[in-house]
């Protein structure tokens, strides 16, 4: 748990060093589902679920709804699925555009630069208990986004000129499989 903390407040505090040292450790794919991926995604569906309860019971009809009970709990494992999903499919991204860079395609490298990079946000997630504080998630991405850019290079062996690019067409491509997803996954009424 201590080693946990301490990676999580490197990644924030000092993400060059917290990026060499996990440049250095072997991937471990397990490590990291056990360690970061769900207990980090799990934060964002209980703080909804628990802001949404607690929050929106107050509200009144003429300054909002009431949520009903199975709308929180689908919204929260939507949240839970959509967190753990992307984390995937973002790796997956990273070693199908690796070669274009001259990096090679090693999915656990991947991985972890997808799940490390993704720590701010995930970890924001836990400010949803008040509804106000999503507006530390667009800070929380933007030190995402920073700590991806660091990654490429550290552990994918991404070339210094062209980390903006490959993080770019990276979310770009997540983003558009995202939206695809959620379309097809609407159209069957499952989300």
């Amino acid at each position: 748990m201590r080693s946990f903390l301490r990676r999580i407040l490197s990644l924030i505090l000092t993400p060059n060093q917290a990026w060499d040292e996990i440049a250095r450790e072997p991937a471990s794919v397990d490590l990291l589902i056990r360690r970061y991926i769900v207990p980090l995604a799990l934060l964002a569906p209980v703080a909804t679920v628990i802001g949404m309860q607690t929050f929106d019971a107050r509200w009144s009809p003429a300054h909002g709804y009431l949520v009903p009970q199975e709308a929180i709990w689908s919204a929260g494992a939507t949240t839970l699925f959509a967190s753990i999903v992307s984390i995937f499919v973002l790796a997956g991204i990273f070693v199908l555009i690796a070669p274009m860079y001259g990096s090679s395609r090693h999915y656990p490298s991947a991985l972890k630069v997808a799940t490390y990079g993704a720590v701010p946000v995930l970890v924001a997630g836990a400010l949803l208990i008040l509804p106000v504080m999503v507006m530390i998630s667009v800070v929380a991405l933007c030190h995402t986004l920073y700590l991806y850019w660091i990654g490429v290079r550290r552990v994918l062996d991404v070339p210094e000129e062209a980390r903006t690019e490959f993080i770019g067409i990276s979310l770009t491509m997540l983003g558009g499989l995202s939206s695809l997803l959620g379309a097809a996954l609407s159209s069957v009424g499952l989300f």
